[in-house]
């Protein structure tokens, strides 16, 4: 009886879980399904914009075209749309792991001097916006971008692409690889910047020695032949151009640049020659220089060495002046001294002979006056008035004397000298009365 009763309980909950399970996952899947039908009809209805791009947007009711700038959501209503970057930038610089709109391997180059190589660089363009279509309602800006390219992968392969591959080997082959090499990297990236803005060069080759060959290959050039390139002008001076591929979108170029190039091998080999030739003619020159240089140095020394032998001689001969102007001027003080000395000489001769002659003529004046002495010893008179003249003389002496003379003696009584004294005082007394009477003497005469 237990045994009939529990299979049966047990059958009631298997039926009931499956019931339970069963109805479980129809819920479920009914939910997810309208999710997914929620989430689908939001997405086409509602969609969002990055604020790098610009949509293109395709009404799915009308078919009607709009741009959409504004970065965000959007009203999609079901309608499909294209993205475009506002900046598409192109990089050939060979490196896969850069970020760019478009990588793309070294552009192939030919030079004027028909050598090959890559070129390595970067372009980038700026899209349009929304801009009205024209009065006759032909698309322009993004639209018109859109409605001939369809995609921004196609409008890069068929136009931007393009434009940068024929802008850069038209700048390629204004310059020969000499000239790149040389420095003209610059001068390559500004004609190809150029020439992507504002159309490429309407060009002519000019040869300036030799002539071309039968063929028109640039490769049967003789190497006698020098090829350059003119820019054709028009009559007011203004290089001319092809109208540029970019223009006629609306495309602005950003930036373009060729940062290098990679030559073939036989030019790299060439390079090399030159440089290693360049080199050798820096060394060559520099060695010159130095032993032009040395010889400057050698000269200088030598012209050293003899301009100071030179002064060295002028010194001497210098000294040489000196010491004969010297004995000069000592010889000639000497002469003037001995000059003197004579002058001197006979100065004193002259004197000595004019006092020899002075001492004659008084000789002479004394005999004479000798003479005239004896002659005049026997003259009277001329005795007379000798012998007056002495008697003067000796009157005056006894005229003094008695001016010191007491004439009236002093007579001292007592004492044993008084009598001396007494004595000299008479003899002074009779001195003069002598001197009296010989004044009287002669005034009677």
């Amino acid at each position: 009886m237990d045994s009939q009763q529990q299979p049966a309980t047990q059958a009631n909950k298997g039926s009931f879980m499956g019931r339970f399970g069963r109805r479980s996952v129809i819920l479920i899947s009914a939910i997810v399904i309208v999710l997914v039908v929620i989430a689908t009809l939001t997405s086409q209805v509602i969609s969002w914009n990055e604020a790098d791009e610009r949509l293109v947007h395709q009404s799915a009711f009308t078919g009607n075209l709009t741009v959409i700038d504004q970065a965000g959501p959007y009203l999609k209503a079901f309608g499909t749309t294209s993205a475009y970057k506002k900046v598409i930038s192109i990089n050939f610089t060979g490196d896969s792991t850069a970020t760019a709109s478009a990588i793309v391997p070294l552009i192939p180059i030919r030079f004027l001097d028909t050598t090959t190589g890559g070129a390595r660089g970067v372009s980038r363009f700026r899209l349009p916006g929304n801009v009205p279509a024209g009065e006759s309602g032909t698309l322009r800006g993004l639209l018109k971008i859109h409605e001939e390219f369809g995609s921004q992968e196609t409008l890069i392969s068929n136009l931007l692409m393009r434009a940068t591959t024929e802008n850069v080997k038209a700048s390629a082959r204004m310059m020969s690889v000499e000239q790149h090499y040389s420095g003209g990297n610059g001068q390559l990236s500004q004609d190809f910047s150029d020439q992507l803005t504002n159309g490429i060069f309407v060009t002519e080759q000019i040869i300036s020695t030799g002539e071309r060959d039968k063929t028109d290959d640039l490769n049967n050039l003789s190497k006698q032949q020098r090829v350059t390139i003119n820019i054709r002008k028009d009559a007011e001076g203004n290089a001319l151009r092809n109208a540029p591929i970019l223009g006629a979108y609306g495309i602005t170029v950003v930036d373009a640049s060729i940062i290098d190039i990679d030559y073939e091998s036989k030019v790299n080999a060439r390079l090399e020659a030159q440089k290693q030739a360049a080199a050798d003619e820096a060394l060559a020159r520099q060695n010159l220089k130095k032993a032009e240089q040395q010889a400057r140095t050698e000269v200088a020394l030598g012209e050293q060495a003899i301009a100071k032998q030179r002064a060295e001689s002028e010194k001497l001969k210098i000294k040489e002046q000196i010491d004969a102007e010297r004995v000069k001027a000592n010889a000639i003080i000497s002469a003037q001294q001995r000059v003197a000395v004579k002058a001197e000489l006979a100065k004193e001769q002259a004197e000595i002979l004019k006092q020899q002659r002075l001492e004659a003529l008084g000789m002479d004046v004394l005999a004479e006056a000798r003479q005239r002495a004896k002659s005049a010893a026997l003259d009277p008179k001329y005795v007379f008035d000798e012998t007056l003249k002495a008697e003067v003389k000796i009157q005056t002496a006894l005229f003094k004397s008695l001016g010191n003379s007491r004439l009236v003696p002093e007579i001292m009584i007592g004492g044993g000298q008084g009598e001396q004294a007494n004595g000299s005082e008479f003899m002074r007394l009779l001195a003069a009365d002598a001197a009296l009477n010989l004044q009287k003497r002669l005034e009677k005469k």
